[in-house]
């Protein structure tokens, strides 16, 4: 007897659950039968804020991204005119010195040719 009684009690709650679903499922069976156009709304809604969401982050990140590389190409542009001054500096001491010697016939000074003047 114990058994059928056992068997008897299942079958009651299963009817029972049965009889009585949740209110989560009644309320989302609700919107999606009676209210369908606003929930394919609210969903197209939500959609819409994420992605927007999501676009925001990457221009952010794109923008932070531009600024750096706007950062690194002005660097190297100081960089650039210092070695173009460096370069031109260089070049003109050494046209200085090639026209000193052609010109005015002057040569480099050794310790053999050296003269010290004292005053």
């Amino acid at each position: 007897m114990s058994r059928e009684n056992g068997n008897k009690h299942k079958a009651r709650k299963t009817k029972v659950a049965d009889k009585n679903p949740s209110l989560i499922k009644e309320i989302f069976s609700d919107l999606l039968m009676t209210h369908w156009l606003l929930s394919v709304l609210v969903v197209l809604f939500i959609a819409s804020a994420m992605l927007q969401a999501r676009t925001s982050h990457e221009t952010r990140m794109a923008v932070a991204k531009w600024q750096n590389l706007r950062d690194e190409s002005q660097q190297q542009q100081i960089e650039w005119q210092a070695l173009r001054l460096e370069m031109s500096s260089l070049t003109e001491a050494d046209r200085i010195s090639r026209l000193a010697r052609k010109q005015l016939n002057m040569i480099k000074v050794t310790s053999k040719n050296e003269k010290i003047i004292s005053l």
